[in-house]
């Protein structure tokens, strides 16, 4: 190696911090880093949970500037913020994640004379589903700041060929690595014992002999969970042991919860809030069902793969990476309501197919989903990145 890691100081920015999967990726991706010596700097925005990153070895940089939902004057200010720290820290790599940090973050890199600028694209933050004004926006905000970009990581295939096709980047800017999670809880959830299962399904509130569809995500709007409680009310009248749970939190809790009561079905939809025990609670369900509108590659997906569940899924990106229609499960139109009603309707009446769809599931689960190869990957692009720049003495 013509460097040394010691001497190379790498600011990762992300705009929140709490347990979805791009401030896991990033977590991950960062202790990577400590461990083969570099100087890494965790710059996070105003909603972040700093006790997730104890122990990781990072530095802590708070930019409560740094939000979320768009505001001129918020993101003027981040922006200011963002590039008089990188000034201070005289970073030789600024590494950015999602969409507001991915685009203040890079063009605030650009103005401080950082020499390698990264983009971890984690989800796309431009969508039909959007605004016609919201997503003209940010897809041309995206272009602009490709331009600026040394490379661009993807977490999925799919998300990188959606980038490509609405011209956000060149090809050679692209780079593929996949989220690296730690799979060996939801592996061995798969061993559960009937008496366990049971068990955990009674501190749920399910009854052993409950239909339990799962879906783990944030209860947000883009998440889709509205149109699982448009599935559930054709479903529930006809299957009278079908549960629905709804595992996480997330801002528009309250709304979906007051939906579920309006439709009567408080009963039959359930919401446990966060979890830390998801890999017993999977093992406990009898589907998994994905309805989010936009994503960069689902974790859950691989985690219910591992743990040995059928999927049912609206298209998006990433879907198809750990769901093969009709053998592990089924892929439907975004969307598609009256579809995953008769999706689950079948899945719902046999058990067999459920079982043997399930089984198949673990087949996908290979070594580009772990922690290791992740890291590994992050690593050999610094170094190659780093020693094409000529940094044989970068302090």
């Amino acid at each position: 190696m013509p460097f040394d890691p010691s001497q190379i100081r790498v600011g990762h920015v992300i705009t929140r911090f709490h347990g979805a999967g791009g401030a896991k990726n990033t977590l991950m991706t960062c202790a990577g880093l400590v461990a083969a010596g570099y100087q890494v700097d965790l710059i996070v925005g105003a909603s972040a949970d700093r006790w997730r990153a104890e122990g990781s070895g990072v530095n802590w940089i708070q930019v409560p500037s740094l939000r979320r939902t768009l505001h001129p004057l918020h993101d003027l200010r981040a922006a200011g913020d963002l590039l008089r720290l990188f000034r201070e820290r005289r970073y030789h790599i600024v590494h950015t994640h999602l969409a507001k940090a991915g685009i203040l973050g890079r063009w605030a890199a650009s103005r401080a004379g950082v020499p390698l600028i990264i983009h971890g694209l984690h989800g796309a933050t431009f969508s039909p589903t959007q605004s016609w004004l919201t997503n003209t926006l940010y897809l041309l905000l995206e272009r602009q700041a490709a331009r600026g970009s040394d490379r661009i990581v993807s977490v999925g295939a799919d998300l990188q060929q959606r980038y490509l096709a609405a011209n956000v980047g060149r090809p050679e800017q692209y780079v593929l690595i996949h989220s690296g999670m730690d799979l060996r809880a939801f592996a061995a959830a798969r061993s559960l014992s009937a008496q366990q299962r049971a068990a955990k399904r009674a501190e749920l509130g399910l009854g052993a002999d409950d239909v339990v569809v799962g879906y783990v995500a944030a209860l947000e709007w883009r998440k889709g969970h509205h149109r699982l409680i448009q599935v559930a009310q054709q479903l529930c009248p006809r299957f009278p042991h079908l549960r629905f749970l709804f595992v996480g939190e997330g801002f528009d809790a309250g709304r979906l919860q007051d939906m579920v009561r309006e439709v009567g079905l408080t009963d039959r939809i359930l919401f446990s809030g966060y979890r830390t025990d998801v890999p017993e609670i999977m093992a406990t369900l009898d589907v998994k069902v994905f309805a989010s509108e936009r994503e960069g590659l689902p974790q859950v997906l691989v985690q219910a793969a591992a743990v040995g569940l059928p999927v049912v899924a609206f298209e998006a990106e990433g879907v198809r990476e750990l769901v093969r229609d009709g053998w592990n499960g089924t892929v439907l139109p975004q969307g598609d309501v009256n579809g995953m009603v008769a999706a689950l309707g079948r899945l719902i009446q046999q058990p067999q197919l459920r079982q043997e769809m399930g089984a198949r599931g673990p087949q996908l689960v290979d070594d580009r989903w772990h922690i290791a190869t992740m890291q590994q990957k992050t690593l050999a692009l610094y170094e190659a990145l780093l020693t094409a720049k000529g940094f044989t003495d970068p302090s």
